[in-house]
């Protein structure tokens, strides 16, 4: 089973949101260039944000499963999902379990005073 890699993962999801009329929100940089708020990695200081954002780990959780050819390892990318704008987190989740199958339920993770509304969906891509 060959895996997506972290360029392909990222196009797989900014498609799935597209396809289901779901907008990203924006990143507003120092230099004030806005791009869509879809990250590989964490953004740099003084980004800051608006609308939904969507955040891809560098690197991925490995699970290493032993079979009777050897290891193999499978990679889970925890993409997060952050609500900036108070709109629910149910529409992303929804288009990502259409696009990518088998996927477990979400993590929620509530607002509180410091965060706003997240979600935490383990893909293996």
């Amino acid at each position: 089973m060959k895996q997506l890699t972290l360029p392909q993962l990222r196009e797989a999801v900014e498609t799935a949101l597209r396809e289901n009329d779901i907008p990203l929100g924006t990143y507003r940089w120092s230099t004030g260039q806005r791009t869509p708020a879809l990250y590989v990695g964490e953004p740099p200081e003084g980004v800051t944000v608006s609308g939904l954002e969507i955040l891809i780990p560098e690197t991925p959780e490995t699970d290493v499963l032993p079979t009777f050819a050897g290891a193999v390892s499978i990679d889970r990318f925890p993409i997060r999902a952050v609500s900036h704008d108070g709109k629910s987190l149910s529409p992303v989740w929804m288009a990502l379990a259409g696009a990518f199958k088998g996927l477990e339920a979400p993590q929620v993770l509530q607002a509180t005073d410091r965060y706003p509304d997240q979600m935490l969906i383990r893909i293996t891509p």
